[in-house]
């Protein structure tokens, strides 16, 4: 993977928009060099993050960390951090 890079993403969000992010934990982790099963591990696990942020009433942004080491999510409070 080449460089770092944060995302955004506010709500009210859908399926489709919260895909957007597990499609990027799922690439993060083939770039960094992850098989197949262990990008689609990571991505289920940022699935569920994401998923419980969006039950969230105040429906709260969503902010994405992507570095050569980790993938951080932070909304509602939570914090999800992956390793890569």
């Amino acid at each position: 993977m080449t460089g770092t890079f944060d995302f955004n993403i506010s709500c009210p969000c859908d399926d489709r928009l919260a895909r957007i992010i597990t499609d990027i934990v799922r690439q993060a982790a083939k770039d960094a060099g992850r098989d197949e099963a262990a990008a689609a591990a990571m991505a289920a696990s940022a699935q569920d993050f994401v998923s419980g942020c969006f039950a969230d009433d105040t429906l709260p942004p969503i902010k994405m960390h992507v570095n050569n080491e980790s993938i951080k999510l932070d909304a509602a409070g939570r914090t999800m951090s992956l390793a890569l």
